[in-house]
């Protein structure tokens, strides 16, 4: 048997590399900033760009719910492990 034969030898994928298919495992920090900022931004932005002018409290009421709701977020993937869909893959 030469060295060519070996790499047939084994139908099975690597436990890692580029042959398994990816997890899909997401970073809690990161997922709490994604929605922070999907969450205040816009509100922010509603509140600074008002014809009437910026109001503070439209502003901090977006940051702040932003920030609860990126917390809350980043809380629950950190329990799940970073598995956010744990049915069948695709």
């Amino acid at each position: 048997m030469n060295q060519d034969d070996d790499r047939w030898g084994s139908p099975e994928p690597p436990p890692r590399g580029p042959s398994t298919p990816p997890g899909l495992r997401f970073d809690p920090l990161a997922t709490a900033i994604g929605v922070f900022a999907a969450v205040a931004i816009p509100i922010v932005v509603v509140g600074y760009t008002r014809p009437a002018g910026s109001s503070t409290p439209i502003i901090v009421a977006g940051v702040l719910i932003g920030l609860i709701v990126g917390i809350l977020a980043g809380v629950w993937v950190a329990h799940r492990g970073g598995d956010v869909w744990k049915g069948p893959q695709l």
